[in-house]
């Protein structure tokens, strides 16, 4: 069954009268799957924390891959909760180990990651809950036990730390999400907001607040970033206004879709994970 959704032009494309979503098909058959990304390629890794999974899969045609299980091990985790890639690494936050693991785009073990023991405390993190890549090859982890940002140098050194301010409006209370933007601002997900940094630490803005509750995951599309709670797709414009909301009921499909979880998108589709698939949306010019 396919499904065609109409959204405001403001949305997507700015030069188009109306953008269609059709959903091209479902894939995967997860247990509980909460994070996605995707890499230069196109591969797409999923993981699913029930699990303690990170699925690779790469296309039609190749059968999908893994690495993980529940221990201690290189190759295992304990509740694994984030995931970042530079085309080349993948590092996943392995929260009940306190770590971060580091593996190739195939999924080959690399290196693992530990600071809980460092004698520098600024630079200690524990049951890290995101991870995220800049440019630069820098490494940003969501400290879900201090509740802050740390900044590790390409060389895995110590930078600096932030989001643990006295000011109530950059202090995280509840993180779940950190990416890096395009234009290098850190952008860290709460459940009520969505906090704006620069690449130093600078506090910016706060998105959203009052326009959704119980987000679980965000991208950057083309003129905006889109919050997922599970059953809303919110989308907000650069300047952080609130454009359109889709309830996830309205998206009809073959089989129906659970709540959303995360997603990932680029100019040509959108990719909605539930718990259980991943719902590969297609973005259509419908001036085309």
């Amino acid at each position: 069954m396919i499904t065609l959704l109409f959204l405001s032009v403001l949305v997507l494309r700015a030069e188009a009268p109306d953008t269609m979503l059709v959903e091209q098909k479902t894939l995967g058959s997860f247990q509980r799957a909460t994070r996605l990304i995707t890499n230069p390629q196109g591969w797409i890794y999923v993981l699913d924390t029930e699990q303690n999974l990170v699925v690779l899969m790469k296309g039609d045609k190749d059968p999908s891959s893994s690495v993980g299980g529940y221990g201690w091990s290189s190759t295992t985790f304990d509740e694994p909760t984030g995931l970042a890639t530079d085309g080349l690494n993948v590092y996943v936050a392995d929260r009940g180990n306190h770590r971060l693991m580091r593996f190739d785009r195939s999924l080959n073990f690399i290196s693992s990651f530990v600071t809980r023991d460092t004698s520098l405390l600024a630079a200690r993190f524990g049951s890290p809950l995101g991870v995220a890549l800049s440019r630069l090859g820098d490494l940003f982890v969501l400290d879900g036990e201090n509740l802050r940002i740390i900044k590790f140098a390409a060389n895995m050194q110590y930078e600096r730390s932030f989001g643990d301010f006295d000011d109530a409006r950059s202090r995280l209370r509840e993180p779940i999400k950190i990416l890096i933007s395009p234009d290098d601002h850190v952008f860290v997900l709460e459940p009520d907001r969505l906090h704006e940094f620069d690449y130093f630490g600078q506090y910016l803005r706060t998105i959203g607040p009052g326009s959704f509750r119980d987000a679980r995951g965000f991208c950057f599309v083309r003129g905006g970033i889109i919050v997922v709670t599970p059953a809303t797709l919110c989308w907000f414009n650069d300047r952080g206004e609130l454009l359109r909301e889709v309830r996830a009921a309205e998206i009809a499909s073959g089989s129906p879709m659970g709540a959303i979880e995360d997603l990932a998108g680029d100019a040509e589709r959108l990719l909605l994970l539930t718990s259980t698939q991943l719902h590969i949306i297609q973005i259509f010019n419908s001036s085309k």
